[in-house]
């Protein structure tokens, strides 16, 4: 497969601020992960909010994708746009995503987007200690390997 292609379909879902489901014109559904983003995981702060922007956004709409790559997971990384809303681009201005810098280096657009979010205090960045959610996915491994909710007990209050 040759990098970027673009497609275009409707969304027809949304799991979570970085991925969607995309129906093709035939009928093919794929999944998509948005390109040089890393948004909230589900039990992190800020996942719910970055969900449903993301579902109001994107939901029911014709959705169009350049794809720059696929991951690990067989799904399609790409830039999406809702008409001319540069949806990756603007979930980092709404500051519910961190830059995937790794994935994104170079990236001027989104890089800016990120840095606006942090300097004005928008969603994550409200955090004074935003984890990025690798970190947050290796720190739940690390509990599950000490006995399930091990971390969230030590932390606990009560």
């Amino acid at each position: 497969m040759d990098f970027p292609f673009e497609m275009t379909g409707i969304c027809v879902g949304v799991s979570d601020g970085d991925s969607l489901l995309l129906e093709l014109p035939g009928g093919e559904r794929v999944r998509v992960r948005l390109f040089g983003i890393d948004a909230p995981e589900k039990d992190q702060d800020f996942a719910l909010p970055a969900r449903k922007k993301l579902t109001r956004l994107v939901y029911d709409k014709q959705i169009r994708v350049e794809v720059q790559d696929m991951d690990k997971y067989g799904r399609y990384v790409g830039k999406v746009y809702a008409g001319a809303l540069y949806v990756n681009r603007f979930m980092l201005k709404e500051g519910l995503a961190w830059l995937y810098r790794h994935y994104a280096a170079g990236d001027a657009l989104l890089a800016e987007a990120e840095s606006r979010a942090r300097a004005a205090g928008r969603g994550i960045w409200a955090s004074s200690a935003p984890l990025r959610p690798r970190k947050f996915r290796s720190n739940k491994g690390n509990a599950a390997k000490e006995g399930g909710d091990a971390g969230a007990a030590r932390h606990s209050h009560g």
